[in-house]
């Protein structure tokens, strides 16, 4: 008898059936495990991404906090200055 004669027999297929089963449950699983696994990496880039607007953000703003007052103080002594120099 040839391996194809015996593997072509109903009892091998009787094991295969319920084998079959399990390789389906299996990739079912697998593929769930991959799209949770693809939605917490998108998750993770998100903030990630969040994460750089946020830190430009505050970088930007206080860079407006320190520059405003400073040029606001630079005018005021320029303007001051030709005040004075009018004045006298």
């Amino acid at each position: 008898m040839t391996i194809a004669a015996v593997l072509l027999t109903p009892e091998v297929f009787m094991f295969l059936i319920p084998a079959a089963g399990v390789v389906v449950l299996l990739k079912k699983v697998l593929l769930a495990a991959l799209a949770v696994l693809n939605g917490i990496l998108a998750i993770l880039a998100a903030v990630a991404v969040w994460k750089s607007y946020l830190v430009t953000g505050i970088k930007v703003g206080l860079t407006a906090l320190v520059a405003i007052p400073v040029l606001g103080v630079i005018a005021y002594f320029i303007w001051a200055n030709r005040k004075v120099r009018d004045a006298s």
